[in-house]
């Protein structure tokens, strides 16, 4: 029966947190790009230790799971105006993934035991990654804007730089 309730409670937490961020207007999630900013330890090399690249597509686009979101790959990212609904849509989503991350201390402290553990373990194992993932496109997207080099784009959306020093991008 715990578990019953604890798969339940993280249904709801996970169902309510992204309708919740979905109602937030594309002006506010741009207010958050300074809070999101990317730090100085998450450089390239520390992405590409975590190989975030490699295994980052394996994750679906929940954008267009809700009334107003868009599939990341519907963005447009040619357009200025693309590029910044795509920034808001990373902060919608990392937002979301950290508020459904802060339950997981509390499944921890009060879900009784081994079955508690199991449960923070995995609102951690199940956000982390997701989270990891925004910071990445971020960066990545927030290097496009200040330079304008050009944005090429793979069958699942993702952005890929055209470096001078390293040729295109991988198909």
């Amino acid at each position: 029966m715990i578990i019953l309730f604890n798969i339940l409670a993280w249904l709801s937490i996970h169902l309510f947190t992204a309708y919740g961020c979905s109602l937030l207007k594309e002006g506010t999630l741009l207010r958050l790009t300074s809070v999101f900013k990317p730090r100085g330890f998450e450089g390239d090399g520390w992405f590409r230790i975590m190989a975030v690249r490699k295994w980052k597509s394996v994750f679906p686009d929940a954008g267009a799971w809700f009334r107003n979101g868009i599939s990341k790959k519907d963005i447009g990212l040619k357009r200025t105006s693309g590029r910044r609904r795509f920034l808001a849509e990373l902060n919608r989503a990392e937002l979301c993934h950290w508020l459904q991350l802060i339950p997981s201390p509390f499944f921890i402290l009060f879900g009784g035991g081994t079955i508690g553990w199991w449960m923070g373990a995995y609102g951690i194992a199940f956000n982390l990654p997701l989270i990891l993932i925004q910071r990445y496109n971020r960066m990545r997207l927030l290097g496009i804007m200040r330079s304008d080099e050009p944005v090429m784009h793979s069958s699942l959306g993702v952005v890929h730089l055209k470096h001078k020093d390293r040729g295109s991008p991988p198909p």
